[in-house]
């Protein structure tokens, strides 16, 4: 009976605690990590910026890379021949001749807003592809339309 009655001695549980917990916060603080770290890298790649015509102009790197530059295709100044569409984009200053040897987007128009993608060379921009800026399918509604 006397061996019953002899307090066993707690063994101490507080340094093991600590140490799950301090686990799961040095875990959770590497995937928080992990993941801000592939945000900040993939925005940063895939994000892809557009120049205006006087920026390209003023660019004294730009001929020896491809480049994006937004503008509005002029009127009457689309011409095609049998394998490249001639234009010309403003960005409300200046103009600037673009050659492109592809197809076409439908919403191609003159008065259109483009984003071409290429390089200048000899004063004409020299596309390898041409995004059109969507028009917008909504409209304001007519007075006394009933939808």
């Amino acid at each position: 009976m006397l061996a019953e009655s002899v307090a066993r001695p707690v063994p101490a549980t507080r340094p093991r605690k600590r140490r799950v917990r301090l686990s799961f916060v040095l875990a959770g603080l590497a995937v928080a990590g992990a993941v801000f770290y592939l945000v900040v890298a993939n925005t940063g790649a895939s994000a892809e910026f557009y120049m205006t015509i006087g920026q390209l102009h003023a660019c004294t790197s730009c001929s020896a890379r491809t480049v994006r530059v937004a503008g509005t295709v002029a009127s009457n100044s689309i011409t095609r021949d049998a394998a490249t569409v001639h234009f010309v984009i403003n960005d409300g200053a200046q103009n600037m001749p673009v050659v492109y040897g592809g197809t076409l987007p439908d919403t191609f128009v003159a008065g259109g807003q483009v984003v071409v993608e290429g390089h200048l060379a000899s004063g004409i921009f020299q596309a390898d592809n041409v995004l059109v800026k969507c028009p917008s399918k909504f409209q304001a509604a007519t007075p006394g339309a009933g939808g």
